[in-house]
């Protein structure tokens, strides 16, 4: 008889007080990018204030990621609102800073353990919107630009005409020389046929 009664006692002690499941039903959760790229909303946050057994966090808005404009503050809830009603993929908050993936589109967000939602860590530059996408670089590590690889138009044709334009000139240059010369020799030989006939014309 006694063992009997002890017996009901556990049970009925199992059935009043609830127990927290071992762990969470989640189907196969996504890849961190592949979650991301079908995500409605995604934003970061600071959980500044938890209650509902650290199940229901006030969330200070840092960034968001993906969906609407948000306010500054919004809640997240982890679970039930009840405090004895539990289910196996509740999820528990810490104080800290979160990348969250809701459930729902507006606030308060209905959040689980199935979600992505996790602490903020470098993994999240995989899916940062805002991370610098690297620079194409040639061989040498130099980076490439169009005008450093080809020569615009404009340039080539200045770079044509500097070089045929002092051709130009030294052709023309040496014609010059050429008619100065000659007309000089000219002269001089008209000087001295003058000054023989001169001297001839004295001697007479």
């Amino acid at each position: 008889m006694t063992r009997l009664v002890a017996v009901l006692l556990v049970a009925m002690t199992t059935v009043i007080v609830p127990g927290r499941p071992a762990s969470a039903s989640c189907v196969e959760v996504p890849d961190l990018e592949s979650g991301y790229e079908s995500a409605e909303v995604v934003f970061i946050g600071r959980v500044v204030e938890l209650t509902n057994l650290n199940r229901t966090a006030t969330v200070e808005l840092e960034e968001v990621w993906k969906g609407p404009e948000m306010p500054a503050v919004v809640t997240v809830n982890g679970g039930p609102d009840e405090q004895d009603v539990q289910t196996s993929v509740d999820r528990d908050f810490e104080l800290g800073t979160y990348v969250f993936f809701p459930l729902n589109q507006s606030p308060p967000f209905q959040d689980n353990a199935c979600t992505l939602t996790q602490r903020t860590t470098s993994a999240l530059d995989a899916i940062a919107p805002n991370r610098e996408e690297p620079a194409e670089k040639g061989d040498a590590g130099q980076v490439v630009t169009t005008s450093a690889a080809q020569p615009s138009a404009a340039a080539q044709g200045a770079s044509t005409e500097s070089v045929g334009e002092p051709t130009t000139q030294s052709s023309e240059t040496g014609s010059q020389g050429w008619a100065v010369g000659g007309g000089l020799a000219v002269l001089i030989s008209a000087f001295i046929l003058w000054r023989g006939f001169e001297s001839r014309s004295s001697r007479r």
